[in-house]
């Protein structure tokens, strides 16, 4: 069987959709994977048992180019690829024209989208229809896909190996301290958390005894402080992966750090309060959600560092109070 796997983007959307690969290849372990996805975000996809190819569009580079043959020619490279594997199965996790147009191109013999939000993409594509109210963005997935074949809506993740990245990122931190990271921003206003509250919330992990990393894009800045790590800009997203990974517990904002957590079973806690968490909260058993139904930053920061203490205390990590 070949499938196909839509999820340009973001981040923590494409993590979100990891699970529908996992069914895919649980029922069918032989199955053809083949994940359309943007470069920024194709490190989140493991390649070695999970998917087979990934084809790559690059929307952001497409766009700084402008409209030239070179960037046509690669467009429709893309999409030449797609229509050429003659999918059995296909999925839309996006549900946007320009993920859509990439499964309608595909032709599977098959199709579902998940979320269509405009015109275009809930014409092209057969529909998934959610009518058990707010779900989970991970359980709808499932859901739609468990409309293709019998394939389990039980989600689990396969996450790619980030042993390679360890060392580099081990070598900014101090050895043989407990790391707690914290992502600064979220790229949209409404979701960011004050970069002055997460210093408090820093302090006092670093007062339990914690080295405290922060993380982040290019452009995103970092608090001001003399006794916590600042990687942000300084890591590759496969890095940051480790970054997380290797962290005994992780704190964000609604973002991709915080789901990646959740995929590498990190504890992490998330300050909600633009989004619906019961759609789009970290799936973990180890996570803990602040959603006091404001603007992220109103929430104190001592209600963070409590939630983050309780939460490693769960975990078996000791903390003092």
């Amino acid at each position: 069987m070949r499938a196909l796997v839509v999820r340009f983007s973001a981040i923590g959307d494409c993590v979100m959709s990891v699970p529908v690969a996992v069914s895919i290849r649980e029922a069918v372990p032989d199955a053809e994977i083949t994940w359309a996805i943007e470069p920024r975000c194709e490190s989140v996809v493991e390649t070695n048992s999970l998917v087979n190819s990934k084809v790559l569009f690059d929307r952001a580079g497409w766009k700084r180019r402008g409209p030239t043959p070179s960037v046509w020619r690669e467009q429709l490279q893309a999409y030449a690829r797609l229509r050429r594997a003659h999918f059995d199965i296909g999925i839309d996790l996006q549900g946007h024209s320009k993920t859509a147009l990439a499964l309608r191109i595909a032709s599977p013999k098959h199709r579902v989208a998940v979320r269509p939000v405009d015109a275009l993409s809930r014409m092209l594509n057969p529909m998934a229809a959610n009518s058990l109210g707010p779900m989970h963005m991970v359980d709808e997935n499932l859901l739609a896909l468990s409309r293709l074949g019998p394939f389990s809506t039980d989600p689990r993740w396969v996450m790619p190996s980030v042993s390679a990245e360890l060392p580099a990122v081990k070598a900014r931190l101090a050895p043989n301290k407990p790391l707690a990271t914290i992502t600064v921003s979220t790229g949209h206003r409404r979701k960011n958390y004050d970069p002055a509250k997460w210093a408090r919330v820093a302090d006092a992990m670093v007062k339990q005894g914690y080295q405290v990393a922060y993380l982040g894009g290019p452009g995103d800045g970092a608090p001001h402080s003399e006794v916590t790590t600042d990687l942000v800009g300084r890591l590759s997203l496969a890095e940051t992966m480790a970054a997380v990974a290797m962290s005994q517990i992780h704190f964000a904002a609604d973002t991709g750090t915080g789901h990646i957590a959740a995929a590498y079973g990190v504890p992490i806690v998330s300050v909600f309060g633009a989004t619906d968490p019961r759609v789009y909260r970290p799936y973990s058993k180890k996570g803990r959600v602040i959603d006091l139904k404001c603007h992220p930053s109103e929430v104190p920061p001592e209600l963070i560092v409590e939630a983050g203490l309780a939460l490693l205390e769960e975990n078996g990590q000791p903390v003092s109070h």
